[in-house]
């Protein structure tokens, strides 16, 4: 569902010749979501078209790739113009993905030996197709345990989000029990982080999984640094797992001590996290057009992402391509390497987070050093490097 990396993941599979098709909710380049994509000439008639018309399936995969139009109209007038709360969205969410998969079902599997999914999308699907004998692999893109984290986190800090629902009784009362660890035969994994929560937390014998770092798009090796100094650049959305209000707090640490930096947010944003009162010192910039957010990307001095649960950040990997120094949290699942390319900092500590920042960004010698070897080290992680890592990890899978 959606466009996740742009499609890499079905590109990767047709260039390596082993795919049978792919199968997307709607994109803007196949079948109906043709014409809907033409309404983005009118980003005020229609914003959701604008996006849509940005999901491009790649050419090589466009012929192989099917639509489910009647799932996404159903889901649509279920939803359209009316303010449901957060438990009756993960409802029709978990309602959609289940007439999702059954549309996927009735459109066959044709002579494929395995299904690769994101998430465990599809379930009906993912169901049907182990009873048949064919292969599942879940590619497990945030951490399982990511639920829980937020939900603890909402608690102490409740001011700064909405009560978010219970989503394991939400699945329990709509009969949707099946777990992505009982889907899976396979399960990819973008960081040693998301690896370490599905062994030590749910369980999974580290032999059903592979590691597979995510890649970054060239056109951010392109991009010239033109540093601010002490310009602090966090980019995603502005919530409690990304840990914007640990950012906030450390923004007011560093004023305390009579160094007051700029702090630029670029993403969604809600009323609560931008009218609270601890985050008086960041500036949010909301959702930018790509263009607005590559200057931002050659004006940042350091790029802050502390999070409390990801898969593997991609703004982490964009700013590294970039020329930034990093600064994150293990549970970001960064491939940044502490004291080389940032800093890497434990999670909900503000002091370090606070100390971190000051140190990179007052120390320009260590800033530059560690701004060419960031560029160096994403070299590594290009959606290449990825492709190949990814086919690795399948043909292990074939024969283990």
């Amino acid at each position: 569902m959606g466009s996740r990396h742009n499609y890499a993941v079905p590109a990767m599979l047709e260039r390596y010749r082993l795919l049978e098709r792919f199968y997307t909710e709607i994109c803007g380049n196949v079948g109906i979501g043709r014409g809907v994509s033409y309404l983005a000439k009118f980003p005020y008639l229609s914003p959701k078209a604008a996006r849509l018309a940005n999901r491009i399936v790649p050419a090589p995969v466009r012929r192989k790739t099917v639509c489910f139009w009647a799932p996404v109209m159903k889901h649509a007038l279920r939803t359209i113009g009316s303010r449901i709360d957060l438990d009756e969205q993960y409802r029709e969410s978990l309602r959609f993905a289940e007439e999702l998969g059954a549309a996927m079902i009735r459109a066959g599997y044709g002579r494929a030996t395995h299904v690769y999914s994101m998430l465990g999308e599809g379930g009906p699907f993912l169901v049907e197709a182990r009873r048949r004998g064919i292969q599942v692999i879940c590619e497990v893109y945030i951490a399982l345990s990511a639920d829980r984290i937020v939900a603890e986190e909402s608690r102490q800090y409740p001011d700064f989000c909405q009560i978010l629902p219970d989503y394991e009784a939400i699945r329990q009362e709509l009969a949707n029990r099946t777990s992505l660890v009982d889907l899976a035969d396979w399960l990819v994994c973008p960081s040693e982080t998301v690896k370490n929560d599905l062994t030590t937390r749910w369980g999974v014998h580290p032999a059903r999984t592979a590691v597979v770092p995510y890649g970054v798009d060239p056109k951010w090796f392109d991009l010239e640094p033109k540093p601010v100094p002490k310009r602090v650049l966090f980019v995603g959305t502005a919530n409690l797992r990304k840990g914007i209000h640990y950012l906030a707090m450390a923004a007011n640490e560093l004023a305390q001590r009579r160094k007051v930096y700029e702090f630029h947010i670029v993403g969604d944003v809600s009323d609560e996290v931008r009218c609270h009162r601890l985050c008086e010192r960041l500036t949010f910039l909301g959702r930018l057009p790509h263009n607005r957010i590559e200057r931002e990307f050659q004006k940042a001095d350091v790029f802050v992402l502390p999070s409390l649960a990801e898969g593997s950040a991609q703004t982490t990997y964009e700013a590294l391509a970039a020329s930034i120094p990093v600064i994150t949290t293990p549970a970001a699942g960064s491939v940044v390497r502490d004291g080389e390319e940032g800093l890497i900092v434990s999670e909900r500590n503000t002091s370090a987070l606070s100390e971190a920042i000051e140190r990179i960004v007052e120390d320009r010698r260590l800033r530059n050093e560690m701004s060419a070897r960031a560029r160096r080290r994403a070299a590594d992680y290009t959606w290449s490097h990825f492709g190949a890592r990814l086919f690795g990890a399948i043909t292990r899978f074939g024969h283990s």
